[in-house]
């Protein structure tokens, strides 16, 4: 597709949108519509890579959970599950903020808190900081786990090793 199609749908008649569902920290899932400037971006990966859904999944995001009042609403940070393509927006508050890290950028908690506070609210900073640091731990618990499964095979293996062994002075 070229660039001008690209951009014609994106400023055209014929918008595509991205849709997101996001998953909060106490477990509930809602649909996002993907915010115009990263929308454009991840129509641009679409077209080069037809895995670019892989890439956008399991990251954490910034939205918005209340109704903008004087341009103002409360944000939290959500985690990308599914990805969905749409010629329909919203019309409602339910859009994404720009900004998004990844579980690798996570595991430095203080840079990704750096790059997500923005220039937000102190209210919005605080259930920001609160929200990231809930995806941290879980991200973290998850790497527990997957080091113990690698120890418990490697134990497997060593003792295996050694029974093998001894069967073979036998």
């Amino acid at each position: 597709m070229s660039a001008f199609v690209l951009s014609r749908n994106i400023v055209g008649k014929n918008k595509t949108y991205i849709w997101a569902l996001i998953e909060f920290t106490n477990g509930n899932k809602e649909w996002y519509c993907i915010s115009r400037v990263l929308r454009q971006s991840i129509l641009i990966e679409r077209e080069h890579n037809r895995y670019w859904k892989k890439k956008m999944i399991g990251n954490y995001i910034t939205v918005s959970t209340t109704e903008y009042v004087m341009n103002r609403t409360h944000l939290t940070i959500g985690k990308i599950t599914k990805m969905s393509v749409s010629h329909h927006g919203t019309h409602k508050w339910n859009w994404t903020r720009n900004q998004f890290v990844t579980p690798e950028h996570l595991l430095d908690f203080r840079d990704a808190y750096n790059y997500l506070k923005h220039d937000y609210s102190w209210y919005n900073r605080f259930s920001i900081w609160i929200a990231l640091n809930y995806w941290h731990n879980e991200l973290l618990q998850k790497r527990i786990k997957q080091m113990k499964k690698q120890i418990g095979r490697s134990r497997w293996q060593i003792n295996e090793l050694k029974r093998r062994a001894k069967k073979r002075m036998y």
